[in-house]
This record gives structure tokens, sequence and C-alpha cells, in this order.
């Protein structure tokens, strides 16, 4: 569910210094590959990505409630994007092991996965702090993403099993329909970002093409191609759940309730092709 369209970044005094904001923002929801493109980002002389995968930020804004909220101040999120000298000599090490290169961040940025579905007015301010903010999407068949995310957080480590309609409450519910509307998400960012800000690929490509994929979105962030032994781990998954299968008893409600969202997501991939640019 979207949060208040009212709520406010704040900041700590008039002037923050705003030389750390993250110029990418991973945009696609929980289970579309932000395990998988963080890690292999990371491996990369020119990117700097925050040391929490997930910072909530932006997502947890005015909730002082919510278990994921960290920070008041906008200055206090970006101080953590900091490095200590002895952080980026050790970054200038693997570097120069892996590539052959120094440690020169042109990208800095925040993987996390809620941002997909922040409200308008959020995305207004963030893009008004950050102008030249970016975003990459993956999109993943929404019935299967939902199923993923419902194993993830219903089913890993439990030892009482949810029942059926526990997990197709989950997987119907206002939260996890949003994000099962990619389309509504491009359309969300395209308002604000400037054109040719935005990347979208299928998370197939993962699988089918990992090295193709990650060179896509070395190119669409205008940096080098990531080389030597940081292309090793690209075939490598990440954060992965069981491989149960959707329970045939709950697949015709599901394929009922994510209908319309499959249909959109089918046109998307045929708009898309290996990836777009928007």
């Amino acid at each position: 569910m979207e949060p208040s369209t009212q709520t406010i970044i704040r900041t700590r005094g008039p002037r923050p210094d705003l030389s750390l904001f993250p110029n990418l923002f991973y945009l696609g929801p929980q289970r579309t590959g932000s395990t998988w493109l963080h890690a292999n980002l990371s491996r990369h002389p020119e990117v700097h990505l925050h040391r929490d995968k997930e910072t909530f930020y932006f997502s947890t804004l005015g909730e002082a409630k919510n278990p994921r909220y960290r920070h008041d101040f906008l200055e206090d999120y970006l101080a953590n994007f900091r490095e200590s000298s002895g952080r980026r000599l050790l970054k200038h090490y693997h570097a120069l092991r892996r590539c052959g290169l120094l440690y020169r961040p042109k990208v800095r940025g925040d993987f996390t996965a809620s941002y997909g579905v922040l409200n308008p007015g959020v995305i207004r301010q963030i893009v008004a702090l950050q102008p030249e903010l970016r975003g990459i999407i993956l999109v993943r068949d929404p019935l299967e993403r939902a199923w993923s995310h419902a194993k993830k957080d219903l089913l890993r480590g439990r030892a009482v099993r949810p029942d059926g309609s526990q997990l197709l409450n989950f997987m119907r519910s206002p939260e996890q329909l949003i994000r099962a509307d990619y389309s509504g998400i491009i359309r969300r960012w395209r308002d604000h970002l400037r054109p040719g800000h935005i990347f979208v690929a299928p998370y197939g490509r993962i699988s089918s093409d990992p090295a193709g994929l990650i060179d896509d979105i070395c190119g669409f962030l205008g940096i080098r191609r990531l080389g030597g032994p940081s292309r090793r781990h690209l075939s490598s998954r990440q954060n992965v759940t069981s491989a149960e299968a959707v329970p045939e008893n709950l697949r015709a409600d599901l394929e009922n309730v994510l209908g319309e969202a499959q249909t959109s997501f089918r046109l998307l991939l045929s708009e898309l092709g290996p990836g777009k640019i928007y």
C-alpha cells in the first residue's frame, strides 16, 4: 500500500550536502533479481553500493514505528554512504586484482526493492534532490514473483506451514498487487525521471544471458563492462528460495487474481525485447 502523499523528506539544515546522494535506484519489486544485480555490480570498480543492500529509507519516511525505520533525517541516511579510508584502500586492492583498475565510483546505488512503489509525492522530492537519478527494473512473471515472495516471507525457516488461505491472502494483498503492476511502476517513475534514465529488462536473462544483461546495464550506467574475475559469479544464484512450485489447489485462484497483471506483463515483454531504455 502506498504511503501518504504528504510524507516529507526531512533535513537537519536548509542546505544538506548532497554529494553522496545515490544516482541509481533498483526499482523492481522484491524477488526480481535485485540481490543478483547488487552482488555483481558491487564488484565493479566504478560502482559504490550502500553497505546494506536495502536501506528502506525512502519507503519508511514518517513511519518511526516501522521496524525498518532507521533515520530521521536525510543527512543520516547519506552519511552511511561515506567510506572510511581503510574501506577505500580495500576496494582499491580488489579493483586492481579483479580488473586492473583503481576504485573510482561514478555510480552510487540503493537497492531497496520497495522503492518501485513509492508514491509520486516522495518520488518528486527524490528527483528534485537528485535530477540525474537512474532506475533499473527487471520484470518477472507476476504469479511466479508473488509465489517466490510468499516462499521467502511465509515459508522459509518456519516450523508451521501457513495454510492455503493464508498464502492466497498474502499473494492477493494490495501490497502484492501493486508490485505485480510493472507498467504502473514504470509509469510512476517515468513521470519524474529524465528520458533515458530507466532500464527495463526481463528477469529471465539472469539465467539465459547473465553476461549480456550485465553488459547492457553497464552500458546504460555509462561505465565500462565488468571484466576478468569480476565476471566469474554472473551465473551464481542469489537469495534463492525452495524449488517448490505453486500448489495446484491455489493456481486457479491466483491466475484469476493476477490474470490482468500477467496479460500486461506479456505485452510488456513483447515491447522490451532483451531490454529497453525509457
